[in-house]
């Protein structure tokens, strides 16, 4: 099978199990890079060079410091 072929394929099915979000999102996003290694598309570099940006670094960061804020009487607790 062609590499385009492989590719937009498991781009639909990325996209379906996005929308239907019945396992978490991070597991479907490395079912995609292991399948991307193992069909010959990407070398094991390439498929997971995007988790190791500094900017899905920060977005992460992020979203633990932001829901920390989401939990109620995070006001009161102390950080010592």
């Amino acid at each position: 099978m062609e590499p385009i072929t492989i590719t937009l394929c498991l781009l639909v099915f990325a996209i379906i199990m996005f929308v239907w979000e019945k396992v978490p999102l991070a597991v479907t996003s490395m079912v995609v890079c292991v399948a991307l290694v193992l069909t010959g598309v990407l070398d094991l570099k390439q498929a997971f060079a995007g988790f190791i940006d500094s900017n899905v670094i920060l977005f992460v960061a992020m979203f633990i410091v932001g829901g920390r804020y989401l939990k109620p009487g995070w006001q009161t607790k102390s950080v010592a």
